[in-house]
């Protein structure tokens, strides 16, 4: 009789084993491809850049290879170069962001950036709404500083510390 009750407990272990193992597996798979499709979203924005200037898109090169080496944080370019007509268009949606003229993306020489971290099973994420206090305890600002780059996070009227730019 001992032995009916433990091959169900036996099977209920191996059975809650394999989930485990799938669930762990497809957590691994995801966190590659997502990475995977992080560089080459970087590498597209990067490459958009030299086609303005190689040496400002060797720059911000150069600084998202150090912030990912020195911080412990990944970089996410979500943008890069912008057409006049992006930027018109963000100028539409927000009356506070730069006009056609005055931005330094449809120049070539801004990137915005959001950077996470896995930490467990959860991902860290600092993006746009994230407080300057929290980029600044990653020590990407001091980074850019070294890299001669204006971060947004500076600016006295607008919160903006996804932004990095060459002045």
């Amino acid at each position: 009789m001992a032995s009916k009750k433990r091959k169900p407990l036996i099977r209920h272990l191996i059975n809650t084993l394999i989930v485990l193992i799938i669930i762990t597996v497809g957590y691994v798979c995801y966190t590659i491809v997502y990475d995977l499709r992080v560089r080459i979203i970087n590498r597209s924005e990067l490459n958009d850049l030299a086609g303005m200037n190689p040496d400002y898109a060797a720059r911000f090169e150069h600084f998202v290879n150090d912030v990912e080496n020195e911080s412990g944080w990944k970089v996410k370019i979500i943008s890069g170069l912008r057409s006049r007509n992006e930027q018109i268009q963000l100028k539409r949606d927000n009356p506070r962001n730069a006009p056609v003229n005055k931005s330094r993306h449809v120049m070539g020489r801004a990137v915005d950036i959001n950077l996470y971290k896995r930490v467990g099973l959860t991902t860290l994420l600092l993006k746009k709404s994230s407080s300057k206090a929290s980029w600044r305890r990653t020590g990407v600002p001091g980074i850019a500083l070294r890299y001669k780059l204006l971060w947004g996070g500076t600016y006295r009227n607008y919160h903006d510390p996804v932004h990095f730019e060459i002045n």
